[in-house]
């Protein structure tokens, strides 16, 4: 046998044991009280907001529905793995309705959530607007043992699964926007926290308190910036912030960075595919301490637009039309004429 042979054994054993490790470790803090949050990242929070804030209903020119998928860590067993699908409809001129799924998965811990959003938008002046929006759903919180390889069986800790049951929240979200493409938003997807019960032993979550800014810089008539940046604060957590620098080219092609401070840094690409469907893609690579094991993120998103075609006019609307036309020229002129000739 190889040197060459032996080295690679050698990394995979080490390669699954800390997998094993990092499982373990994930349960333990799950189950034994600190701290932790429950909300799943997300790189292009640009591109689809409604995955933190309500606020994002009816307020695209068309109604949409996106589907959105996410791995990371890819290769480490027990990886985040999330799926988002949520739809966005505008309803009258000023009001949105929107809908959430997701369900998410890491390590033991496996999370369902099922949402709706309103949205309410008024203009302030000319130039900037006001929007508002509110989040009522249900979710579920679980810790699912089965799956987590112990290297002593039958330890107290790790012995039947825990859930929250289907319990309800609330969110909020508020944005100020100007026609230029300047916004700046604030939300909390979710305001109440989840816990086990009697059964929890001390874990507490927490919930997040979102901001966001952003801005559309036109550089050319061809090539046009979206710059962001997405801070998230908790009380006693460490605050998390993203920045994103993203390039349309032509109108159809998306080109982009976006760095997450002292966790990753990533690429993203997107394509507007067809009228209706528009695809986005980033793939990251995480610069904390999780880089030893793995170095690739993806997040895949899928969003499908419903425009309303417009109603082509038949000849004989055309020709009602030009009647109609004519009759209100006519009455014009005889009310004219009518004036004119009074005495």
């Amino acid at each position: 046998m190889n040197n060459k042979h032996i080295n690679s054994q050698t990394a995979q054993k080490a390669k699954r044991s800390t997998t094993l490790l990092l499982t373990v470790l994930i349960a333990i803090f799950m189950s034994q009280g600190a701290q932790a949050q429950i909300e799943p990242m997300y790189s292009m929070y640009r591109f689809n907001p409604q995955v933190i804030t309500p606020v994002q209903a009816g307020s695209t020119d068309s109604s949409e529905i996106i589907v959105m998928h996410r791995q990371q860590w890819l290769g480490i067993e027990g990886l985040p793995k999330t799926y988002f699908l949520n739809g966005n409809f505008k309803w009258k001129k000023q009001r949105g309705l929107g809908f959430n799924a997701m369900f998410d998965q890491a390590g033991p811990v496996k999370i369902t959530m099922l949402s709706g959003d309103f949205a309410y938008h008024t203009r302030l002046s000319e130039d900037w607007n006001l929007s508002g929006g509110i989040r009522l759903g249900v979710a579920n919180v679980a810790l699912d043992f089965s799956g987590v390889r112990l290297v002593h069986d039958g330890d107290a800790l790790f012995a039947g699964d825990r859930s929250t049951g289907m319990k309800m929240n609330l969110g909020w979200g508020v944005r100020v926007s100007k026609s230029n493409g300047f916004f700046a938003s604030f939300s909390m997807p979710r305001i109440l926290k989840y816990d086990f019960g009697d059964k929890s032993g001390a874990y507490k979550d927490v919930a997040y308190l979102y901001a966001m800014l952003g801005n559309k810089i036109q550089i050319s008539e061809k090539v046009t910036l979206y710059p962001s940046v997405l801070a998230r604060m908790a009380p006693s957590i460490p605050l998390s912030w993203d920045a994103n620098l993203m390039a349309n080219l032509r109108g159809s092609l998306d080109v982009g960075l976006n760095y997450r401070h002292q966790e990753s840094w990533g690429i993203r690409l997107g394509v507007q595919a067809t009228k209706r469907t528009y695809i986005g893609y980033v793939y990251e690579m995480p610069t904390s301490v999780i880089s030893k094991v793995t170095n690739q993120t993806h997040e895949l998103a899928l969003r499908f637009f419903i425009i309303k075609e417009k109603k082509e006019t038949t000849e004989s609307e055309r020709e009602r039309i030009r009647r109609d036309n004519l009759k209100f020229l006519k009455n014009k002129v005889d009310g004219q004429n009518s004036s004119i000739n009074r005495p």
